[in-house]
């Protein structure tokens, strides 16, 4: 039996194309607009400075390895985020997962942070 994946690539505005894709696989939208217990708060975005602006730009003002360790802290002081990561992890036992938010690229996104800590990477 295949191991199944945890996808990063899906964002939403591709997320209707993906679902049609990948009919079977679980969609996990991580935005504080879905209200999900898994995205950043809107203090850390902002004092990270990867709070979008109204014009869609950004301005970091830490590296992303430094907003990686204080998001984790955020998410590991959350007993209803450490339970969604549990629940998550036994999902993908049945399934891929796509996690999902406005990021386009994963590589600078907290979805790539949720990926590694339902492996149990970080």
């Amino acid at each position: 039996m295949a191991e199944n994946k945890i996808r990063i690539d899906c964002y939403l505005a591709v997320l209707k194309r993906f679902k049609e894709k990948y009919p079977n696989a679980h969609f996990e939208v991580i935005t504080s607009t879905a209200h999900s217990v898994l995205a950043p708060s809107k203090h850390l975005l902002i004092e990270a400075g990867i709070f979008k602006k109204s014009d869609g730009s950004k301005n970091p003002k830490m590296p992303f390895e430094m907003y990686k360790e204080l998001f984790i802290e955020e998410i590991e002081r959350s007993p209803s985020a450490l339970e969604r990561l549990e629940r998550l992890e036994e999902i993908n036992k049945d399934k891929d997962i796509f996690l999902v938010c406005y990021e386009k690229d994963p590589s600078k996104c907290h979805r790539s942070i949720i990926a590694r800590l339902i492996m149990r990477e970080v």
